[in-house]
């Protein structure tokens, strides 16, 4: 990753804790069509839809990254980013009553001695009034898969951002494509786990998994903002989900440049360097 001193352009690139609230984590890991076919019918390619209004309509990922882009430490609590909500206008899908507070810090000495060579920006905690077991608030191909568990605490330490070049396959030909200001969120504490309902996974079958999540992936595509959920499933499968932020929806079909960006993220987001909790372990 070739970092890059922090842009003064206003705009909320590349960052978040919690993408996806934990939306993502539905495509398996191996590359698919950016145009794809599937019971469902035919699926337009996600980075051909634009939207008009805000770049980011959900209150909550819209505060989160609004601290990103002002590099800002601190302390808010669950009162603040409700008053946020209201300030815009727009009803958020997830439980704010529960959001006791969250804080965005700079890293201690443990935090970098984590990840050799790689600026680690800040470390984040969110803490919640105690775990939580909610329905999936997305809906995945229509349906809404599942339910959400979140830890009470989770904590999250953000890699500085920076420009990855990722290779891919587009038709016959094997191309480069840039993501501008990757940020990587590595879920260093808590859980956050999608259980698939039974019947649905069966209807589903390889199109979804349960999900443990390893953390969360922002950056941009030719300066749209884009968000990503890295997972890995219950029995070592690779998972990724991608989210667009305009439109407040997971998209269910996997672009080769999502896939290439969640095998690159990899790298930080993996259980064998010991940064992460292991996986499928729940207090």
């Amino acid at each position: 990753m070739r970092h890059r001193r922090k842009s003064s352009t206003p705009g909320r690139a590349a960052s978040a804790a919690l993408i996806c609230w934990l939306a993502c984590g539905l495509v398996g890991g191996q590359p698919t069509a950016a145009l794809g076919w599937s019971e469902f019918g035919l699926a337009e390619d996600p980075a051909l839809v634009r939207a008009d209004g805000p770049e980011i309509q959900e209150p909550f990922f819209d505060f989160l990254l609004g601290l990103v882009a002002a590099d800002s430490t601190g302390h808010w609590s669950g009162r603040q980013l409700r008053a946020h909500a209201t300030a815009l206008g727009r009803e958020s899908r997830f439980p704010l009553d529960e959001l006791v507070s969250v804080s965005r810090e700079r890293p201690d000495s443990t935090a970098v001695a984590g990840y050799p060579g790689v600026p680690v920006a800040a470390v984040w905690r969110i803490t919640l009034t105690g775990p939580q077991d909610r329905p999936m608030p997305y809906s995945i191909l229509g349906y809404h898969p599942g339910s959400l568990r979140l830890a009470g605490e989770l904590v999250l330490i953000e890699l500085a951002p920076g420009d990855l070049d990722l290779t891919l396959r587009q038709g016959d030909d094997i191309v480069h494509r840039t993501v501008t200001g990757v940020r990587v969120f590595a879920l260093a504490e808590g859980y956050v786990v999608l259980d698939a309902d039974g019947w649905l996974d069966a209807l589903l079958g390889a199109g979804l998994d349960d999900a443990w999540t390893l953390g969360f992936v922002t950056g941009r595509e030719e300066g749209r903002l884009l968000g990503l959920g890295v997972s890995v499933g219950r029995k070592g499968r690779q998972i990724y989900g991608e989210f667009d932020f305009a439109d407040d929806e997971v998209l269910a079909h996997g672009r080769p440049l999502v896939s290439a960006l969640s095998r690159r993220s990899r790298a930080w987001l993996n259980t064998g360097a010991g940064n992460l909790p292991p996986p499928w372990i729940e207090p």
